[in-house]
C-alpha cells in the first residue's frame, strides 16, 4: 500500500483479545487523550469520552464485505462509547460514488472525516475536497496516496500476501511435488486489498524460487461467497486435477469449501489459505476442511480508527503518522485464542 515504516513500534498482536477482555469489561476511567498510548497492545480497548459530542462523516469502501460491515460495528461502537455522531456513507466501491458522499458529507459540517478509501489514487480527490473544506481527515483499513491527513490505523496488507505466500511455500516442500497446481480466488478487480494480497503472494514465492513451480489458475469472485461458490464449481467441472485453493478473502475460501465439498473432492483439493478471520473459517479450520487463514483485525481498525479521529478533535496533535495492526496467522495451534476475537467481532 505503499505506507511508510511507522514512526512509532508496530503494534504486537491484540494480546487482551485473545483473553476476551473488551472495553465494556475493563473497569477503569474513560481516558484522556494525552493519556492514550498508542503503542500499547490493544490500546483501542481504553475506554473513551469524547470532550464534546464531535460530528464525524465515516466513509466505507463496500459494507456489504464481510470484513467492512465488523469494521463499520466496531466503528459504531466506540463512536457510541465516546459520545460522538456518526454520518456514514457507502462507497460500494466506486471512487465517483466516494467523492459524491464525501462531498455531502462535508455539506453536513462534519468535523472530521474518517476515510476507508475505495483505491490508491482515485480516492485522492476525496481527501483533497475534505482538505479544501479545512476539515481532518483519518484514514482507516485502507491509505490512499495523496492529500493531507493527520494519521491512519490499519495493518500494511502486503502482509497479509506475504503470509498467503509463505503458507503456499510450506505446502510445496511438503507435497514433494515437481510443480503445483492452484486455485486462486481474487476479490474484486482493481481493488486495492486485492492487488497488494496478489502482489505479496506472488513475490513471495518469487523470492522462494517457486514462481514456475505453481500453475495458476485465477478467477474474480468479488469478495463473495456465493460467486466463489459458483465460481469454483465452474473450474472444477472442467478439471479436478488441483492441489490446493487460496482466496484474498475468508467468504471466498468458504465458498470455495462448498464447491469441493460438492465434487467430493475434500482432501484432495485443499482449502489452504485465505485472509480474514471469519467464524465460519475458523470453525473450518478446527474441523480440518481449511487449513489456514491470515487474520486482521477490524476491532483494532475500526475502534481505532474512531478513536483516534476523536482524540485529534479532542487536540491531540502529537498522533503518529501510522499505526499498524498485524496480521496473525491462523491454524489448528492457534484457532482457539483468534476464536475468541472473531465471535466477538462478528457477532456470532
Amino acid at each position: 500500500m505503499g505506507i511508510l515504516q511507522s514512526i512509532r513500534p508496530a503494534i504486537a498482536a491484540a494480546s487482551l483479545f485473545a483473553l476476551g477482555v473488551t472495553a465494556s469489561s475493563v473497569s477503569l476511567a474513560p481516558a484522556r487523550a494525552e493519556t492514550v498510548d498508542v503503542t500499547k497492545d490493544s490500546w483501542w480497548l481504553t475506554p473513551y469520552k469524547a470532550s464534546k459530542p464531535w460530528t464525524i462523516g465515516v466513509s466505507y469502501t463496500d459494507t456489504s464485505i464481510s470484513y467492512i460491515a465488523a469494521l463499520q460495528k466496531a466503528v459504531q461502537a466506540k463512536a457510541k462509547e465516546m459520545g460522538v455522531k456518526i454520518i456514514e456513507v457507502d462507497a460500494k466501491n466506486d471512487t465517483n460514488v466516494e467523492l459524491a458522499n464525501v462531498e455531502s458529507l462535508l455539506q453536513q459540517h462534519i468535523d472530521l472525516l474518517l476515510l476507508e478509501g475505495a483505491s490508491l489514487k482515485a480516492s485522492v480527490a476525496s481527501i483533497e475536497a475534505a482538505n479544501n473544506a479545512k476539515v481532518p481527515v483519518v484514514h482507516f483499513n485502507i491509505l490512499a496516496e495523496g492529500g493531507e491527513y493527520v494519521t491512519f490505523v490499519g495493518s500494511n496488507q502486503i502482509d497479509s500476501g506475504n503470509e498467503m505466500g509463505k503458507e503456499i511455500v510450506k505446502l510445496y516442500k511438503q507435497a514433494g511435488k515437481p510443480k503445483l497446481k492452484g486455485i486462486y480466488m481474487r476479490g474484486i478487480a482493481g481493488y486495492i486489498t486485492d492487488e497488494i494480497r496478489n502482489k505479496g503472494v506472488k513475490d513471495t514465492l518469487k523470492e522462494a524460487g517457486l514462481a514456475d513451480k505453481i500453475e495458476w489458475t485465477e478467477q474474480y469472485a468479488d469478495f463473495s461467497r456465493a460467486k466463489a461458490q459458483s465460481v469454483a464449481e465452474s473450474i472444477l467441472a472442467k478439471s479436478q486435477d488441483y492441489d490446493f485453493v487460496i482466496a484474498n478473502g475468508d467468504d471466498m475460501i468458504l465458498g470455495a469449501l462448498g464447491a469441493v465439498k460438492a465434487a467430493g473432492l475434500l482432501g484432495k483439493v485443499l482449502l489452504y489459505t485465505s485472509v480474514d478471520g471469519l467464524p465460519e473459517t475458523l470453525d473450518a479450520i478446527k474441523a480440518g476442511e481449511i487449513v489456514s487463514t491470515i487474520f486482521q483485525n477490524p476491532e483494532g481498525q475500526g475502534e481505532g480508527g474512531i478513536m483516534l479521529a476523536a482524540m485529534y478533535l479532542d487536540g491531540d496533535k502529537s498522533l503518529p503518522k501510522q499505526i499498524l495492526i498485524p496480521f496473525v496467522p491462523t491454524d489448528k495451534s492457534n484457532v482457539a485464542d483468534i476464536m475468541k476475537i472473531a465471535n466477538r467481532v462478528y457477532g456470532k
